[in-house]
Parts: structure tokens; sequence; C-alpha cells
């Protein structure tokens, strides 16, 4: 196969992986930033920030925003000052937030928990190897372009 093949192959396979959980989103009547917002902040373990959230998703600033202050609006979400900072305010689920994740992405990480077991440590450990060298040369690439 030659490297155009495989880059095309590799794409759709990407594209579907995000096309099954906008599928979900949808069947669970929220954005897909509503819902990656759910399925991080219902992690009690960890504090997230709007700015914390557009790291980890890699969404813009502003997607974030109007995606939270729907959640908020709807009585899922509230923010907290976050005391020792200027302006930072952490994402609290409300009783009806921590339902709906319930309902949604935690439903989701389940099915996720259940689809990576299938694999074996050496296939985990190598993906996840493969896809972090392929993210650092896309990125050192693109950066010659820009």
């Amino acid at each position: 196969m030659n490297i155009d093949e495989y880059i095309k192959q590799l794409d759709e396979q990407m594209k579907e992986y995000d096309s099954i959980y906008h599928d979900a989103a949808v069947k669970y009547g929220l954005s897909d930033t509503a819902m990656w917002i759910l399925y991080c902040v219902s992690d009690d373990s960890a504090v997230f920030t709007q700015q914390d959230l557009c790291r980890r998703c890699f969404f813009p600033k502003q997607t974030v925003n109007t995606a939270l202050n729907s959640l908020i609006k709807n009585g899922h979400a509230r923010l907290e000052p976050i005391s020792g900072t200027r302006n930072s305010k952490r994402i609290i689920l409300t009783e009806s937030g921590k339902a709906l994740a319930a309902e949604t992405t935690d439903k989701m990480k389940k099915a996720e928990n259940t689809a990576y077991r299938r694999f074996t440590d050496e296939e985990l450990s190598f993906y996840l190897d493969m896809t972090a060298r392929l993210n650092d040369y896309l990125r050192e690439e693109t950066e010659k372009i820009f």
C-alpha cells in the first residue's frame, strides 16, 4: 500500500472514531462540546476550569464557553471560584448534571472501557505510543509549513 492510501484509510478511521462520539451526543440531545464537558467534569477526582477543557479537548475557548453556558442555563452545572486564583472558576455538576452524566457520558465511559479491554496491554501500549509519535511527527511537519 502506498503512503497516500494509508493516510486516506487512517483519516477515515479517525473520522469514524469521532463520528461514534458525535452520534452518541446527538442521541443524548447534547452538542459534542457539552458531551465532552460532561465527560471530563463528571470525573470527581479532577478539577476542571474552562481553560483546562480547552487544553484537554482542543476546543476553542468560545466553543467551550457557549456549551458550558448552556449546561449552566439548563441547571446541569455551576461555576465556583477557586481560592487563591484571580479569576479561575471550577466547573461543578449539579445533581441534575450528575444525573445527566450518569445517563450519557458514564455509559460512554463504560463502553470505552469494555472496548479497550478487548486489547492486550501490549497492544494498548503500542497503539498509544504510535498515536503519540504520529501526533509529534505531524506537529513537527506542520510547523515547518507555517
